[in-house]
């Protein structure tokens, strides 16, 4: 197939064959575009850190790395010792930024030979958040309001130890009167009782 394409600098031909063979590639490098295009920026840079010295990383070998890293960057989320931590992007941004760090400091073994260093760092970020947020709702249980029992007892010791709460006296029953006497009658002679006590 004869060149279709050439580029407008250097006049290299580019046959559309290649284009079509590389098709794959570009659509790993969308996948990671896609993801965010400052964090694809960091990937690319990490990339750098399985360079042998001396060398070039090949395009087919930085794909190759890229295709690994992407499902566990869509989804947020990666597999590590076994179990499943999550990875939100800004912990991607902020564990690639500490292994750039370390090799500018000389602290890392490069090249680098797989991708365990920098899950172990993402899955310490997302252990420590656990035992963070594990620690504040342990301290929200001890601080929390408790209305309901601020003035009640605090255990059923202290509800049977407290003193049965005495009832006010009542009066005395007034004295029966005498059965067949109408309430009427029994005022007419309390009067004349209190007419004879007045009596010279």
């Amino acid at each position: 197939m004869s060149a279709d394409l050439s580029c407008p600098v250097c006049g290299t031909e580019l046959d559309l064959a290649v284009l079509f063979a590389h098709e794959g590639d570009q659509r790993a490098l969308a996948r990671l575009a896609a993801v965010s295009i400052p964090l694809g920026g960091r990937v690319l840079q990490y990339l750098g850190l399985f360079t042998p010295p001396k060398q070039r990383l090949t395009a087919a070998k930085k794909i190759k790395l890229i295709l690994q890293l992407l499902p566990d960057l869509e989804r947020e989320a990666i597999t590590w010792k076994g179990r499943d931590w999550p990875a939100p992007r800004t912990a991607w941004a902020m564990a690639i930024d500490q292994m750039l760090a370390a090799r500018d400091a000389q602290r890392l073994e490069l090249p680098m030979k797989g991708h365990g260093y920098l899950f172990a760092i993402l899955a310490g970020m997302a252990d420590k958040h656990e035992d963070q947020a594990e620690r504040q709702r342990e301290q929200d249980l001890r601080t929390g309001p408790r209305a309901a029992t601020v003035n009640g007892p605090k255990a059923v010791a202290d509800l049977v130890q407290q003193p049965a709460p005495t009832a006010a006296p009542r009066p005395a029953p007034a004295a029966p009167a005498p059965a067949g006497m109408s309430p009427m009658v029994r005022a007419m002679r309390a009067e004349i009782e209190r007419k004879k006590g007045t009596t010279p």
